[in-house]
Parts: C-alpha cells; structure tokens; sequence
C-alpha cells in the first residue's frame, strides 16, 4: 500500500445546497484525508435537528476522528477520471451521526470537482458506526463535516496523459449521433411520418475500438429504442482514447430526440435534441439570456395602452433556440384569469430578433431555454419589525435561524448549475397574524430558476410565533437574501469537454 500522509485541518461550519452529484470509473488509487480537531460553535436547533456541539462529541472506535480518517484512507480511491485529467484538491463533506450512531445526511459542502464528490460521498455513506455524542448524559444527533483533501503527488498517483480522446471517423460524439440517424432504419410498417420518440443509450468502446456493451437505458418507445441499439451494434470501428501509448476502453451515453420526416429514401429523422448544455451557451443581443427577460418585458410595456395597468403576475416563457438562432416550440403560459396578458407577452416574444446559437462539438446546436417573467408592481405589504412591542420568534429564534432553515432547505436547481447561474436572490414574505408565511415575493434576482426555487422553499416555511403591536398580533414584512454559488470546477484544460449533456464520455482503466 502506497504510503499516506494525514493533514491536519480544523472542521468548519458551512450552510450551502447540496449541488448534483455524478459517477465516475474508480481505479485503484488511494486518497489522502484530512483530520479534524476543532468544534463548531453552538447554535440554537430544532427539537429533531442535529446538535453542532455535544458533550462528549461522536467518536469513531473511542478515538475522535483519527480513527475515522484512517478508515477513510483504507476504503478511498482515487477516482480514475480524476487522475486522467489531473484533478485534486479538497472535498469537504457534512453528515449526521445519529443517536443509534449511524451516518446519515451525506452531502457534499464544497468540492473542486463532481467526480472527487462522488468518491468522497460513497466513502463516508459506508462509514461503520459511531459513538454518538451526548447531552445531558442523553445520545443526540449531531452533524459534523469532514475535509478530504485528494493531491495526486501526496497519494504517490502519477497522473494519466490523455495523448489523444476517442474518434469516430476523424470526429467525436456528435459524429456517431449523426452517423446512427443517417443509417437508423424506421420502416413504414411500424412507424409513421409526425411520430415522435426519445431514446437514451449507454454503451462502451473498448481498447480494440468495437462497440459493445449497448443498452437502452431510458425511451418513450421500445421500437425507436430497438432500431437505435440495432444501429449503434453496427458501428463502424473507433480509434480508441490512447493513455501515454495504452490504449483504454471508454463509456459513453447519448441521448437521441426523434421527430419522423419523410424524404425519397422513406421516413428518416434529423436531429432533434435540444440541449441543456453546450459548450457555447446561446446569446441574446450579445448578451445571456436574462438579456433577454429585460428586451421583452420592455417590448411588454409597449404594446400596452397608454395608462393601463399591468397586472400582477408571472408568465413562463419556454422555447428551443435553433442552430439558425431562430426561436421554436415558443410555449407562453400563465393563470387562466391572464390569458389576455398572456397573448400579449407571446406578441413581444414573436418579434424576438435573431440569437447567437449554442455550439457543442463544434457543430451549431437547439437549445432548450425556460424564463419566468414577473409583470407588476410591488405592493407595501405588513408591519415594519422596528415598529413592534413583540417580534416575530421562529423556533425560538428570528430572522437568522429562520434563513439558516432556508439554506438548509433550497436545493440548487440542476438548470441552474448546468447553465452556470449563480448570485443573491432577494426575497420579501410576510409573517401572518396566525404565524403563516404568505405573500412571497421576489425583488431582484439573477434569473427565475433560482426565483422559483426561493419561493418554493418560502411557501413551505413552517409557522412562526407572530409579532404583535398594543397587544395585537400583526401582519410583519421581511426581506431575505438567499445565495446561490456553483461549486468551484477545475480549469477546462484540466478537463476538456466531449459533446454537450446529452452526450458524454467516461474514460475507463
């Protein structure tokens, strides 16, 4: 066994959303984990939350952490993906040790990179039990989180060279997918001209180059899914990835969005995926997309009569960017009570002037895209807390331990992560006299993803003890910001892109 070094490193309090996780090959290659010594400092929680601070704290085998840190570089890995692109650094992970002493409430707080994420979680997941901590003489839940740092020189792991990635005929992914539609047969007995079907596949080229391990993961239709795994199993041969002279085998997934045209050869499809992430994001007017929100919600405003009011409300706006950077698929919805203003925003949205399109693999891509538009004026609403003989309590607490429950609450919207939107939502809501949280609204936002989000969270809110004012209780306005920040990745020469979501590749040892 190669040797390990132990770092010592201090836990630290962290209230984050859990982003989305991924899998990844794993090779025979050990980590390096990080100890902890200190203690977090105590908080108010819940009946059911978990203590950040007992008296004695959890220990694993009667020894603290050290001997949790030396389970951890026993049953670690260094994940095999990693050590191709030469990704290290620190995975911090936050989990609950139960009162029976089991772990539970795995997550990941904060992470160079998905694939050190998953290895770290998996570890921590099979972790045997603890030593519960105590209170009162009494077994309590209490959370920790536990730094594991992976450095490809400490764990003795000498980094893979990728000289050259997988090939399809002198291309890449986006090469075979249009290979398998150019030679996918959709005969006239089974299928129609108008049908529509989707298909994911999974499969594998090995060190030779052939095609094998094909499986249709997930479809809308078992003869679309036969006719493409029949197809793929014919596959021309792949120049396989080459690792400093060795070749390896590679795992691949793709996803194919099928709408049956019919052309002089019979029914064929072109195709019809619309991605979710690219490596050029579509751009409006030079700009991102929230560009966008802003132009229409002024085309809005000029459309409307002079001095009529805009009603309060929220319209979704989605559509498909096309290669051509026209807009397809426009789908406008709102409540029935604003179906007029409604027709109004697809008007504005109709004479949306051409996009830069996406780009994955070189090749111009559809792009799915999903706006919320908030049309109205704020209203005053509630009591100003300054003004109270009472405050609102949440949980024996206030505004803070209220926006500690938010942040344990709202998950990172997986649209958001893959399009790279990140910032501070800010919030207004009103703690009614019965203690219910009503009236949520969103003041300023980076983009609706993360509005809808917030709001979910919000209306979910259990019930405060209310304020009161001359010994009635009152209406009471908050604001609440709530921040949202994308994981830190490695640098794109670390890890070079192959294809957009619905296609990916997984190197194998």
């Amino acid at each position: 066994m190669k040797q390990l070094i132990l770092l010592m490193a201090g836990f630290a309090a962290f209230h984050a959303a859990a982003a989305g996780h991924y899998s990844a090959a794993e090779a025979d290659f050990p980590a390096v984990c990080a100890t902890a010594a200190d203690s977090l400092p105590p908080v108010d929680t819940l009946a059911n939350e978990p203590y950040l601070l007992a008296d004695p704290m959890p220990s694993f085998n009667g020894n603290g952490t050290l001997d949790f840190c030396r389970w951890v570089q026993e049953h670690l890995r260094y994940p095999y993906e990693a050590v191709i692109y030469g990704i290290e650094g620190r995975v911090v992970v936050g989990f609950v040790v139960e009162a029976d002493g089991r772990v539970s409430n795995a997550e990941v707080l904060a992470s160079p990179d998905p694939t050190l994420s998953e290895a770290a979680l998996s570890v921590v997941r099979r972790s045997p039990r603890w030593e519960p901590g105590k209170l009162n003489g009494q077994p309590v839940r209490v959370r920790l989180s536990f730094p594991i740092d992976f450095n490809l020189q400490l764990s003795g792991v000498k980094p893979v060279v990728v000289t050259m990635l997988p090939k399809f005929q002198g291309g890449g992914l986006i090469d075979f997918k249009h290979w398998v539609l150019r030679n996918v047969e959709f005969s006239d007995k089974i299928f129609y001209r108008g049908d529509e079907g989707w298909v994911e596949v999974s499969f594998s080229v090995n060190r030779k180059g052939k095609v094998r391990e094909i499986e249709t993961t997930r479809f809308s239709d078992p003869d679309f899914a036969f006719q493409i795994q029949r197809t793929i199993a014919s596959s021309p041969l792949w120049t396989p990835a080459d690792s400093s002279g060795k070749r390896r085998g590679t795992d691949f997934k793709l996803r194919f969005d099928l709408s049956l045209q019919r052309g002089p050869n019979g029914l064929y499809s072109e195709d019809m995926t619309a991605y979710t992430d690219a490596d050029s994001l579509p751009r409006f007017c030079g700009g991102s997309p929230g560009m966008f929100r802003e132009w229409v919600q002024r085309q809005v405003d000029s459309l409307l009569d002079p001095g009529a009011a805009v009603p309060r409300v929220r319209v979704n706006v989605r559509f498909v960017i096309e290669p051509d950077g026209t807009m397809t698929g426009i789908r406008v919805s709102a409540p029935k009570e604003h179906s007029g203003f409604a027709k109004l925003v697809r008007m504005a949205v109709d004479k949306t002037p051409l996009w830069t399109p996406a780009v994955a693999g070189g090749e111009k891509v559809r792009f799915r895209i999903s706006q919320m538009f908030a049309f109205g004026q704020e209203e005053e609403l509630g009591e100003n807390p300054d003004s109270l003989d009472v405050m609102p309590k949440y949980q024996n607490g206030g505004l803070p331990e209220f926006r500690r429950w938010v942040m344990q609450a709202v998950e990172f919207p997986r649209e958001a992560l893959e399009l790279g939107i990140e910032g501070r939502v800010v919030a207004s809501f009103v703690v009614e006299p019965d203690g219910t949280v009503s009236s949520v609204r969103i003041i300023r936002s980076p983009d609706p993803i993360l509005s809808r989000e917030v709001v979910r969270v919000l209306a979910e809110s259990p019930k405060w003890t209310p304020g009161s004012k001359g010994g009635e209780p009152v209406r009471v306005k908050y604001t609440l910001p709530v921040d949202f920040r994308v994981p830190v990745k490695p640098a794109a020469a670390h890890k070079p892109k192959f294809g957009p979501s619905s296609g990916g590749y997984t190197p194998r040892p």
